[in-house]
C-alpha cells in the first residue's frame, strides 16, 4: 500500500481518491483564471474535506441537506477545527445501575478525541492522539485497572467512537475512519432496520446506521453493534446554535430500552483554543 510522504503512513484508496480530486479542482480553478489567493482559498476548503464516497443520489441529497441545516449551508464544515462539550454523564456499570459523573469531551479535528468522566468512582478516560491511545481507568484511590484488549482493538474502538460521535453532531467522517455512504446496495451485513430516510456508513471495521428528521433534515441516530454485537442507538438532541452550528447538548445511547450511556452537556465551544497538549494520559 502506498505511503503519505508527509505523515509515512498508508494511503487508504479512497483518501488517495479525494487528494487526487482535490489537486484536479485547483487546477480546474487555475485553468479558469482564478487568482493565487482563490486558489488557496480552494485549496484549505477542499482539503477539509473528509474521506467519504457517496455512492447514489437519495445518499448526496440527505448528506449535503443535513450539512445545510447543521451548518447553515454545504460549505460550512470546512470552518469546523474541534469541539468542546462539558456536562454531566451518566454510563453503564458492571451490573444495571448506571455510574452519574462529570464529563468533558474534546475533538481536536482530524484526529485527537479525548472524554474524561469523573465522579466518586474515580476517573475514566477514552480517546485517541494520532496513533496513540488515551484510555485510562483510575480508582478514586489511584489505582489503575489494566485494560484487557490489544491495543489495536483499544484504538479501533476509539476511533469509531469518535466517528459515530462526529457523523451525528456535524456529518463529518475522520479520516481514520474512510468510508462510504449509501441508501441501497449495501455490500454488508448492517444492525438495526433500514430508515426511511437513512444512511449507511460502512468501512473496513466500520458500520452504522444514521437516521435522518424528515422535517429539520438533521442527525436524529446513528445505530450501531457494540463490542459484543449488541445493537444500540446513539440518539441526537436537543439542538442549539453555537458559533453558527446546530449542536445537539444531549447524546443518548440505548441497549433496546436500557441506557447504556447519557450525555447532557451544559456547555458546547465550537473551535475552542486546544492543543496537542489537551490530549494526553
Amino acid at each position: 500500500m502506498p505511503l503519505n510522504p508527509m505523515t509515512r503512513r498508508p494511503v487508504h484508496a479512497l483518501a488517495r481518491s479525494h487528494a487526487v480530486a482535490r489537486l484536479r479542482a485547483v487546477a480546474q480553478l487555475r485553468r479558469a483564471g482564478c487568482g493565487a489567493l482563490a486558489t488557496a482559498i480552494a485549496c484549505i476548503t477542499l482539503a477539509a474535506q473528509e474521506p467519504v464516497l457517496l455512492r447514489d443520489p437519495k445518499t448526496k441529497d440527505l448528506f449535503n441537506s443535513a450539512r445545510i441545516a447543521i451548518f447553515g449551508g454545504p460549505g460550512g464544515i470546512a470552518r469546523l477545527q474541534g469541539l468542546r462539550f462539558k456536562g454531566r454523564s451518566r454510563f453503564a456499570g458492571s451490573g444495571d445501575d448506571l455510574i452519574s459523573a462529570t464529563v468533558e469531551i474534546r475533538v481536536l479535528l482530524p484526529d485527537r478525541f479525548l472524554r474524561i468522566d469523573t465522579g466518586s468512582f474515580g476517573r475514566r478516560q477514552i480517546g485517541y492522539a494520532g496513533d496513540t491511545s488515551l484510555d485510562r481507568m483510575e480508582s478514586a484511590t489511584g489505582h489503575i485497572t489494566p485494560d484487557s484488549r490489544s491495543a489495536a482493538a483499544v484504538l479501533q474502538a476509539d476511533r469509531s467512537e469518535l466517528a459515530r460521535l462526529m457523523l451525528g453532531t456535524a456529518m463529518y467522517a475522520s479520516q481514520e475512519v474512510p468510508m462510504k455512504l449509501q441508501t441501497r446496495d449495501t455490500p454488508i451485513d448492517m444492525p438495526g432496520l433500514p430508515e426511511a430516510l437513512g444512511i449507511d456508513a460502512t468501512g473496513e471495521t466500520f458500520a452504522a446506521r444514521i437516521a435522518f428528521d424528515g422535517k429539520s433534515h438533521l442527525p436524529v441516530r446513528i445505530v450501531f453493534w457494540s463490542g459484543d454485537r449488541t445493537v444500540r442507538t446513539s440518539a441526537f438532541s436537543d439542538r442549539r446554535n453555537v458559533g453558527g452550528m446546530q449542536v445537539p447538548y444531549a447524546i443518548v445511547t440505548t441497549a433496546g430500552d436500557r441506557i447504556v450511556d447519557e450525555l447532557m452537556f451544559d456547555e458546547v465551544t465550537v473551535n475552542p483554543p486546544l492543543t496537542a497538549n489537551d490530549f494526553r494520559r
